[in-house]
């Protein structure tokens, strides 16, 4: 498996995407696409969030299709006010949850205050 990870204007995302994305290729490799921010730091921190999610739901047999299904209705609502993936309900949360550590993580070392990042990535 190849990884791409991209970094592209939020309205070139996949119908009904905004912000950030994942999704397996015809050849079975790994597309990320995150949405350009304020700084190239808070772009690796969110494309790292989508890699080890993405990595985690093919390990786990989480589909792309059923994570595409359970975000489009929070995605075409404009529903920023919470994170789709930390729902009780989303057959991705525990790949999220482990994700959004990871991110943790990364936005600590890279100097990042998580609030701030969080805050922008929610008005995108």
């Amino acid at each position: 498996m190849n990884i791409n990870i991209q970094v592209i204007p939020n309205d070139q995302h996949r119908p009904g995407i905004s912000g950030a994305d994942w999704y397996f290729d015809q050849d079975r490799n790994l597309q990320v696409r995150v949405s350009k921010m304020s700084d190239w730091k808070r772009e690796v921190i969110l494309a790292i969030h989508e890699a080890c999610e993405a990595i985690l739901c093919h390990y786990n047999g989480v589909t792309q299709q059923s994570v595409d299904e359970f975000d489009r209705p929070f995605e075409e609502a404009k529903d920023n006010a919470t994170n789709v993936g930390d729902k009780t309900d989303a057959p991705y949360r525990r790949e999220h949850c482990f994700a959004t550590a990871i991110e943790r993580i990364m936005a600590a070392e890279l100097d990042v205050p998580f609030q701030d990042y969080d805050d922008e990535l929610a008005k995108i």
